[in-house]
């Protein structure tokens, strides 16, 4: 194993990372029902940093105990998404309680989604060539976003509420290879899991996000913060994937405008990382700076289910 991605040494890549200026096509607003309205939308600085992947979720809030139902339902849907052209990560993520010891959980906790399909794009360009191509609508049962629900027959009785998307641009990535005997590395459009809708599907990664609300005016000093900040999670046991993500939304309606996110063999490893010295140096001058949040940052731990690999990693 080596920390290098795309060539380039972690400790390299983040300093070059700081350097760039993002680019970003001008702000067109436009009212309109288009549940994927937001893409492309964030106003960014010239100091800010330049996406490196993409990355589309849509959350969802569960009747009591449907959760194994609505596993079913993913794990029989028609899809080809692992041979589409960027494609790098897909798990969907059920909702878990965070570790004993660790940070708590929001005091809205009970308002929280209880799934989220996550997928990690190349870039933005293979994002919207599947949102807008024929692999989408057959994965959807149709023509729009909407389609994924309509196409569960029983909605009501799963679903609580309709869906709700959220995408980001992806920074600073660091992507340690997945081991040989991986078993979710993507052979194909869609993997085959058994799933008889009475039990949880088996546990594919971890996932810890740590969201956050950066203040306004603040968000290129919390980004230049992330680049420049030292950290070993590559050396990790059990360490596969880390992103910050920033919301691509002109005003993100829960807040959180950036969220970390980290993946994780299991939930052992990363509960070894959260009790390391690695994770204790790296959170060090935390509260060193000036304030630029909105509040605490709020913890959210999640099971990967379903999970797609490509052969680049995350």
């Amino acid at each position: 194993f080596t920390s290098s991605v795309r060539g380039a040494p972690v400790a390299a890549r983040r300093a070059s990372a700081a350097r760039r200026v993002a680019a970003r096509a001008p702000l067109v607003t436009r009212a309109n029902a288009d549940i994927m309205s937001e893409v492309g939308t964030v106003q960014l600085s010239a100091g800010q940093l330049e996406a490196q992947r993409y990355v589309a979720s849509n959350r969802f809030r569960l009747q009591k105990d449907k959760g194994p139902t609505f596993e079913k339902r993913w794990a029989e849907r028609k899809s080809r998404l692992a041979n589409l052209d960027g494609f790098r990560f897909f798990t969907l993520m059920r909702r878990v309680e965070n570790s004993p010891g660790g940070p708590p959980m929001a005091p809205s906790a009970e308002e929280e989604y209880d799934y989220v399909s996550l997928t990690i794009w190349e870039d933005k360009s293979g994002f919207d060539a599947w949102r807008t191509g024929e692999a989408f609508k057959e994965a959807h049962g149709g023509g729009t976003i909407f389609g994924f629900a309509e196409m569960l027959i029983s909605s009501l009785l799963v679903l609580k509420g309709g869906p709700k998307p959220a995408f980001y641009d992806g920074l600073l990535p660091v992507v340690k290879p997945p081991p040989e005997d991986t078993p979710w590395k993507a052979v194909g459009g869609w993997r085959d899991v058994p799933a008889d809708g009475v039990n949880p599907l088996d546990t594919d990664v971890f996932v810890a996000m740590n969201r956050f609300k950066v203040l306004e005016g603040k968000e290129e000093a919390f980004e230049k913060r992330w680049a420049e900040r030292e950290s070993k999670l590559e050396e990790m046991d059990g360490f596969l994937t880390f992103l910050l993500l920033r919301r691509d939304a002109l005003k993100a309606e829960d807040g959180f405008n950036y969220s970390t996110l980290t993946v994780w063999r299991n939930r052992a490893a990363f509960d070894a990382w959260r009790a390391s010295s690695a994770n204790k140096n790296a959170h060090a001058k935390a509260d060193e700076s000036a304030p630029m949040f909105d509040g605490p940052p709020s913890p959210v731990m999640y099971e990967g289910v379903l999970a797609l690999l490509s052969e680049k990693g995350a």
